[in-house]
């Protein structure tokens, strides 16, 4: 069996090179301090919030509830997703009991059947929006009552928490109305995979979620840990030409987490005695459709100003930079801002940009 999956985050278990992050959001929500986390997605992200929902009950006793609002429709959807959130949360701490007896006590609006199905009966016909809203106050006014009735606190994780504003976009607002009164008794993480969209929830004066909750960076992988964690996989396989090239790999896949896994699959399934090119070649392969999604989403701008990075150019405003775009300095400035925002590019400790997606460059080339 391949031992790289990814196609999928792997299991909190198997967490790489994120400890200082863990230990950081863990510190936070035992403090009772909000947290935010924005990477690209297939960023690691997802493994980081599971380890941080299995280290908060194991050794706090702090109930998760780890919700993904990932393409989320409306109102009734974000009431089901948290619901089946705390449900988990609830048969993870053994409390089945307790979460059937608040949601009999959460009004006649929630009608949940037998825990583990999280649906609504009955009903074809539609809601008024009042009623809607009336179960997404009733679900999150759910750590109050969960530490009324078993002295235990929360930990809420709304996983792509960006996309709960396309059911409605003043639910920031609704969720703010109970998260103030929660001190002491639950603590927030909101993650995200679109960096400029959370910058803007968090940082906007006008927003209710304005400075609201601790930005916590995710960064690559650390490049040693990550050969670590491959070689010892490749190792127990027994595939011993392979473990010939996993620094290469690490340096060549800049501690992208998926990227990472999907060279690493498969020079495995090429056994390494050619080399890493070509498991590498046969990676950005597999990658080329969503890198070329990607592609055609960008402005003309945006194209120019990312091939001058793949041709090296990672000061975009110097004067060498522009010549190879032909942009003024304005528009040159603007699109860089604009792919910093949205993840396209990230920028170093030094001024220089890079990709956040390693195979981009290659793809380009």
């Amino acid at each position: 069996m391949n031992p790289f999956i990814y196609d999928r985050p792997l299991p909190p278990d198997q967490l790489v090179g994120r400890e200082a992050e863990l230990a950081l959001l863990l510190d936070l929500a035992l403090g009772g301090q909000s947290a935010r986390v924005a990477a690209p997605r297939r960023y690691g992200k997802t493994t980081l919030l599971g380890a941080l929902a299995d280290t908060a009950w194991n050794s706090h006793e702090m109930i998760p509830a780890l919700v993904d609002f990932s393409r989320v429709t409306s109102i009734d959807d974000v009431v089901e997703r948290l619901e089946r959130a705390y449900e988990h949360g609830f048969e993870r701490g053994r409390l089945r009991t307790v979460w059937r007896s608040l949601r009999r006590r959460g009004g006649a609006s929630a009608q949940l059947g037998v825990p583990g199905l999280a649906t609504v009966t009955g009903a074809v016909t539609p809601r008024a929006d009042a009623q809607s809203l009336a179960r997404l106050h009733d679900v999150l006014d759910l750590p109050r009552q969960v530490h009324a009735r078993t002295g235990q606190r929360c930990l809420v994780i709304l996983d792509e928490f960006q996309d709960l504003l396309t059911a409605g976009d003043e639910l920031d607002g609704v969720l703010r109305s109970h998260l103030q009164h929660h001190v002491g008794i639950a603590s927030y993480v909101f993650a995200g995979s679109q960096p400029s969209l959370m910058r803007s929830l968090f940082g906007d004066r006008r927003r209710p979620l304005f400075e609201q909750a601790r930005s916590v960076a995710l960064g690559p992988l650390p490049a040693g840990e990550l050969a670590e964690w491959i070689d010892a996989r490749l190792a127990a396989a027994g595939s011993e030409a392979a473990r010939e090239h996993v620094d290469e790999l690490a340096a060549v896949t800049a501690g992208h987490p998926q990227r990472a896994m999907l060279v690493a699959h498969f020079l495995y399934q090429d056994g390494g005695d050619e080399g890493l090119a070509p498991a590498l070649a046969a990676a950005v392969r597999e990658a080329a459709d969503a890198l070329d999604q990607a592609w055609r989403s960008f402005t003309q701008v945006q194209r120019r100003v990312l091939g001058a990075v793949a041709a090296g150019h990672t000061r975009l405003l110097t004067d060498a930079a522009l010549a190879y775009t032909r942009h003024g300095k304005s528009t040159q400035r603007q699109a860089r801002r604009m792919l910093l925002a949205e993840g396209h590019l990230h920028e170093r400790e030094d001024g220089t940009v890079a990709f956040s997606d390693p195979f981009f460059p290659l793809w380009l080339a």
